[in-house]
């Protein structure tokens, strides 16, 4: 999955139209399907007109163009190393597809070319958006009334993003997988992908004592699960976030305690460490609230159970005891 920090206010900057912002705007989307998502970026100033004012929904998109708008959009500024024999490294283009290829949503063709003059289409546009937000792959294109005209390495893609609900077909149901993507067409494909990706506060690093994990942690899962030793009446959470960023630690269960202990900086976060007073009764139950201004908060879970012999492993002892019982009377 790709993963970058989207700016609280976007970039978005067309190559076909790098000029002077115009502040009145043509009326030649006025009228036209996605009028108020073009408003919307020209009002946030993400997006910039022709020197008439007009934005021309209608006209295509390159490939070295919709890159642009990528890399902006979604503040791609690393450079990979590129050898394509068609993007010449005195274009004007050359750094957009070295970033494009260093983010990954850009591979190049099987002829070691990047095509950059070409215009981009719908499916080619649903490979990137599928790249770009991590989805997972879908080869269910069945409710596309064209489905038999997507290229075979863009049916995956194209499931993903219709199920999504970032590229979706027209009224008869055609996806048109093989047309040129509009200037509108990528817009709107960009603001619903864009929407999607909120940024979370997040637990860098997670650890308990008295209890294990039973898996590793991973920021981007909410919900664990920790197994305490039978006789265990206290566990410690050790959680590391950044600098900005605070926890609050809470349990469901009613005989159960949570003291934060510490809060010590460090380079680059802090680390909390709070102590927990396990339920003798149920499973202890942690929420920890991580939140951060200009971020939404993000809520983990630890389910923390005491471990105790399970009825077959009961038996097995009872066998084992009767096993010893017989061979001391044969003695």
């Amino acid at each position: 999955m790709i993963k970058k920090r989207l700016s609280l206010i976007l970039s978005i900057v067309m190559i076909a139209v790098l000029t002077v912002p115009y502040t009145v705007f043509g009326s030649d989307y006025t009228e036209h399907w996605a009028k108020e998502t073009i408003q919307e970026w020209f009002d946030s100033e993400r997006i910039k007109g022709y020197e008439d004012g007009s934005f021309k929904p209608e006209n295509s998109v390159t490939r070295a163009e919709f890159m642009t708008m990528v890399n902006s959009a979604y503040e791609f500024t690393e450079l990979a190393e590129i050898n394509f024999s068609d993007a010449d490294n005195d274009e004007w283009y050359y750094t957009e597809v070295q970033k494009a290829v260093e983010a990954g949503y850009i591979v190049g063709d099987n002829d070691e070319t990047v095509r950059p003059a070409d215009e981009i289409t719908r499916q080619e546009v649903a490979a990137v958006i599928t790249r770009l937000n991590g989805l997972e792959q879908n080869t269910d294109v069945s409710i596309f009334a064209d489905k038999e005209d997507i290229a075979e390495w863009a049916v995956g893609y194209i499931g993903a993003v219709a199920e999504a609900g970032y590229m979706i077909g027209d009224d008869d149901k055609n996806f048109k997988p093989a047309d040129d993507i509009t200037r509108a067409e990528a817009l709107v494909t960009l603001d619903r992908s864009m929407k999607d990706m909120v940024e979370y506060a997040t637990i860098n690093e997670l650890s308990t004592e008295g209890a294990e994990l039973e898996q590793l942690f991973n920021s981007e899962k909410t919900t664990y699960s920790a197994i305490a030793a039978a006789e265990t009446t206290e566990v410690t959470i050790v959680a590391d976030v950044t600098t900005n960023a605070a926890i609050n630690f809470a349990s469901n269960v009613a005989d159960s305690s949570i003291d934060v202990t510490t809060a010590t900086a460090t380079e680059g976060g802090v680390v909390y460490t709070a102590k927990v007073d396990l339920s003798d009764s149920v499973d202890t139950i942690i929420t920890m609230t991580v939140s951060e201004d200009g971020l939404e908060d993000r809520v983990y879970t630890i389910t923390i159970k005491k471990e105790a012999i399970g009825e077959s492993v009961g038996e097995e002892l009872e066998q084992v005891n009767e096993e010893i019982i017989n061979e001391a009377k044969t003695e």
